[in-house]
């Protein structure tokens, strides 16, 4: 799952036009969404976005960054890049589906995980994290 994460971010900041390096910090502070992979692949995955992060996108999509949802932008940018892993997977002969994201709130660190994700972009880092399920 990590090779599949790791390339659905990398297409997703792309599609933004952005440029990802690799965070050394550890998650403390953002909001999270999570959805699941049903299949081949079984995880919860949470993504977790600091708010400049979400001002960051909200002002490129909508041309605001004071005038949107935390909630329902958190779960599309988290389905949008599962959504990406989905086709990343497939393309290495591995099926699954996705569930619907659901919002979290603000992350407060008791959230139970297998492995990591650390990216930096725009000099604030996000966080993919999983569990198998």
């Amino acid at each position: 799952m990590n090779t599949i994460l790791k390339k659905a971010v990398e297409n997703y900041i792309e599609s933004i036009d952005g440029h990802i390096k690799e965070c050394k910090a550890r998650p403390h502070t953002g909001f999270v969404a999570k959805i699941s992979t049903e299949g081949d692949l079984n995880y919860d995955i949470f993504i977790i976005l600091p708010k400049t992060k979400l001002n960051y996108i909200a002002e490129l999509w909508f041309g605001d960054k004071n005038n949107y949802d935390i909630a329902d932008l958190t779960k599309e940018i988290t389905n949008l890049i599962v959504g990406n892993g989905k086709i990343v997977a497939k393309k290495r002969g591995i099926q699954f589906n996705i569930t619907i994201p659901e919002f979290l709130g603000e992350y407060n660190q008791k959230i139970e995980y297998d492995d990591i994700l650390k990216f930096k972009f725009k000099n604030r880092c996000f966080y993919l994290l999983f569990k198998e399920s």
